[in-house]
This record gives structure tokens, C-alpha cells and sequence, in this order.
């Protein structure tokens, strides 16, 4: 068992780039106000701690990543595949405002979050995952109205 997650910690890398470069970018963005759901509001924060600690930190069941080549290999490819689709999303959202587009930057790196979880065999991971896709998808839904 290793304590970094080798395949977590590029993707958190990655991410967080993503969202930096667009959080700076983006003017127009206004947080949600305070008449959100407070609890899920503490949904998408508990979740997105503990999934960047579970895909950073290798905590899991196995332990050792991945059962197989098969499943690794797939990983990696659906990996890179929904990156540059999240990217992608991003750089729509940024010139368009559209709703959807919106929604799609939160569905992307849920997606990448709870599929981790399922092939790594970890069920912290994707319980927090879960969690954090709940919470991220309402607040980005809140944010729009």
C-alpha cells in the first residue's frame, strides 16, 4: 500500500489548474447567495474535501490501485477523454453563459470522481464522490438562478 494515490494525483492536478485558470478568467461569476440549501452547500464542501484527500491519499480497500491492466488502461483513457471534455465545457461556458454548459462543468469532474471510485474499488472514494456530485450539482443549478 502507498500513501500518494499515483493515478488520483495528476487528475486533482489537472482540475484544479482547469478551475484556477477559469475562476480567474471569469469575471461574471457570482457565488450563490445565502438562500441556498445551507446543508447542501456543506454537501458539496465536506464531499469535495474528502474526495481530494481520497483520490490524493491511497486509502482504499485494495490499496494498490487498480485489479487489472484492462481496467487501468480503461481509466486512463476515459480519464484524459472526460478532461478534455470538462475543458472543453469550460471554454463553452466562458464564451456562451449558456445554462447547460454550466451544468456540464459540474457533471464532468462528478463523473471523473465516482467512476475513480468505482474502479479503484474504493468505497470511501465514492461515497464522498457521491456526496460532492449532489452537493456540486445543486449549488452550480442555485448559481444560474
Amino acid at each position: 500500500m502507498q500513501f500518494f494515490n499515483l493515478y488520483g494525483l495528476p487528475v486533482i492536478v489537472i482540475l484544479f489548474i482547469v478551475w484556477m485558470i477559469f475562476r480567474n478568467i471569469d469575471k461574471k461569476y457570482k457565488p450563490p447567495t445565502d438562500s441556498v440549501n445551507r446543508g447542501l452547500k456543506a454537501f458539496e464542501q465536506i464531499g469535495g474535501f474528502a474526495v481530494i484527500f481520497c483520490m490524493v491519499c491511497g486509502f482504499g480497500i485494495q490499496g494498490k490501485g487498480f485489479l487489472s491492466e484492462t481496467m487501468r488502461n480503461f481509466w486512463i483513457v476515459s480519464m484524459v477523454f472526460l478532461i478534455l471534455l470538462h475543458i472543453v465545457s469550460c471554454i463553452m461556458f466562458y464564451r456562451s453563459r449558456n445554462h447547460t454548459l454550466h451544468m456540464m462543468t459540474a457533471i464532468f469532474p462528478s463523473i471523473i470522481f465516482i467512476l475513480t471510485g468505482l474502479l479503484e474499488q474504493d468505497p470511501p472514494l465514492l461515497l464522498f464522490a457521491i456526496i460532492f456530485a449532489i452537493g456540486k450539482i445543486y449549488m452550480t443549478a442555485k448559481s444560474e438562478s
